[in-house]
């Protein structure tokens, strides 16, 4: 019998993950992570069952399909984007969200009701799997976009009874830290064990000037074969101060710079006792080893590509690959990793935009500008959902900057429902080049009932960012930031001042009056002679002392008359 040599063959699985690094000005570092993952193929059928879920991860799909979610978007964000310095936010924007926490689906269902209820069971599923607050999520906060956020054109029906709805709400309040991240990993085959997933360090990330945390799911169906799958993306981004993380490294605890390194900013007064200090380092050298604590661990084995990394920077950047002590380099700066241990080390020398920015509450007011810097026009869509205790007079919007009739061109306005849901604003509105434009309307502040105030009343309750969505001259998307409203506060230590005092003064009352009503008032011997006719033990006490009198007497007696007869 003739048989051929048996060839191992590894397993490739619809899994990619990539690395793309970016140097921002003032010394601070882009990161992106990448991840793609995709399930098996199955029939489009909603009682299709899926036999294997490959790379994707097994804990997510069962609750897509139960909810009957054909796309989701969660984001975990926090800090700040300095679109000044660092230009656009990355991918446009389609991977970003607010502070907080931000999820928005397409579900298909029946009607609008089914879908709610499915969205719903779908937060507190999240809720439970990312150990997130998302079972806050309620009719209260939950809208149904209607141009701001736009779904696939290709988005299938696996009924075609049924309709698609999309649904979004935020917690702008929501903290994001390490206990988001460990789910996220453990999605990766990898589980953060090798590969890039293995420089995922919480505590390097969640220090950072502004992180994002972003998960799409999309389904993705072939007609031809009437098959659909599951196609995943996760990604990390995070913004880094270069120098304070490699301070983290060289100086670990702060210690105040030496007088021979300090420089002083001459235009300003420089005396003994007085210096402002610059910051003069003009050359930069740094290894994501200094960044992140750690080094890649091998490259990803499971995936049909190879792990990349990629550092996107000016011809006078000098990056290189570290494996083993020897150093490697490429004409694009990208690199594929295959076993080992990596490190990448830097060395340097040292449009359109649209921001909106929430300049908070002024005396029931909220007011958001719009800057447009470009010598074409923009087109937009200003999304606002605001809770219901901000009651908007919508009459009076007031713009600045040009004609209202010129920037507004529609607006789409669902007013607020007492504890059942939000204000659902969204506003298409025509930027005019080179122009800045303020938006600004009143509201009025309803009252709470005592126990809908969190714990933390007098902090203040945090409204969730603005959305902001460019059409033309590119598709771009941008949040504001979140504004934090200031409710009227009850005393809550009030009642327990009140019942303390109450019954301190109805204690003292019931005694004074009881005693008054029931007790005679006599002197101390009266007192004392009514005692001792009534206790028994008084008297026995005074016959002793009697007693023991006429012992002495009958003594002092005995003794004086000795006394004589001598």
């Amino acid at each position: 019998m003739n048989s051929a040599a048996y060839e191992p063959r590894a397993i490739e699985y619809p899994y990619e993950e990539t690395l793309d690094i970016t140097p921002l000005p003032k010394n601070h570092l882009f990161t992106s992570f990448q991840f793609k993952l995709e399930s098996e193929e199955t029939e489009i059928s909603p009682s299709s069952h899926v036999a294997s879920y490959k790379a994707f991860p097994k804990s997510l799909a069962p609750i897509l399909k139960t909810t009957n979610t054909r796309e989701l978007h969660l984001r975990f964000g926090q800090g700040w984007w300095d679109s000044e310095h660092w230009g656009q936010l990355p991918n446009h924007g389609e991977t970003a969200g607010g502070s907080g926490v931000e999820v928005w689906a397409v579900i298909e269902s029946s009607d609008s009701a089914h879908a709610f209820k499915e969205w719903l069971k779908l937060v507190n599923l999240l809720s439970g799997l990312f150990c997130a607050s998302l079972n806050f999520i309620t009719e209260e906060n939950t809208v149904f976009p209607l141009r701001s956020f736009l779904p696939k054109d290709d988005i299938p029906l696996f009924d075609q009874s049924n309709g698609l709805f999309l649904l979004r709400a935020a917690l702008p309040s929501e903290p994001v830290c390490t206990e988001n991240l460990t789910p996220f990993v453990k999605f990766l085959p990898t589980r953060g064990k090798e590969g890039l997933a293995s420089l995922l360090d919480g505590h390097r990330i969640f220090e950072s000037e502004w992180h994002m945390i972003s998960i799409d799911v999309e389904t993705v169906c072939d007609e031809e074969h009437s098959t659909c799958k599951y196609s995943m993306q996760q990604k990390v981004d995070a913004v880094v101060d270069v120098q304070r993380a490699l301070r983290r490294v060289s100086n670990p605890i702060p210690k105040p710079v030496t007088g021979d390194e300090l420089v002083c900013d001459s235009k300003k007064p420089i005396d003994a006792f007085q210096c402002f200090a610059i910051n003069q380092k003009t050359k930069t050298k740094f290894s994501l080893n200094e960044i992140f604590g750690r080094t890649i661990k091998n490259g990803s084995h499971l995936g049909r590509k190879q792990s990349k990394v990629c550092v996107h920077a000016l011809p006078h950047w000098n990056v290189f690959l570290v494996n083993n002590g020897d150093l490697f380099g490429t004409g694009d700066n990208c690199f594929d990793l295959d076993t080992g241990n990596y490190n990448i080390l830097i060395k340097t020398d040292n449009t359109f935009e649209v921001m909106p920015v929430s300049y908070g509450l002024d005396k029931g007011g909220l007011r958001t500008v719009f800057q447009n810097n470009l010598d074409v026009e923009a087109q937009i869509i200003y999304l606002e959902t605001l809770p219901w205790f901000m009651r908007i007079y919508l009459q009076s919007l007031t713009i600045t900057g040009a004609e209202k009739d010129e920037v507004i061109k529609s607006i789409y306005y669902q007013p607020e429902i007492d504890r059942q849901r939000p204000t659902h604003l969204e506003f298409e509105i025509v930027l005019p080049p080179n122009s800045t434009i303020t938006m600004a309307y009143q509201f009025d502040k309803s009252l709470l009932l005592i126990a809908e105030y969190p714990p933390d009343a007098n902090h203040g309750f945090s409204v969730e960012p603005g959305m902001v969505r460019v059409f033309e001259p590119l598709d771009y998307q941008v949040r504001t930031s979140p504004d934090l409203l200031t409710l009227p506060t009850p005393d809550f230590s009030m009642p327990y001042n009140v019942i303390i005092f109450t019954a301190t003064v109805m204690s003292l009352t019931f005694g004074t009056v009881f005693n008054l009503l029931f007790k005679r008032t006599v002197s101390e011997k009266d007192a004392d002679l009514v005692s001792a006719e009534l206790d028994p033990k008084v008297k026995i006490k005074a016959k002793i002392q009697n007693l023991k009198q006429r012992i002495r007497s009958i003594l002092h007696k005995d003794t004086s008359t000795n006394e004589g007869k001598s």
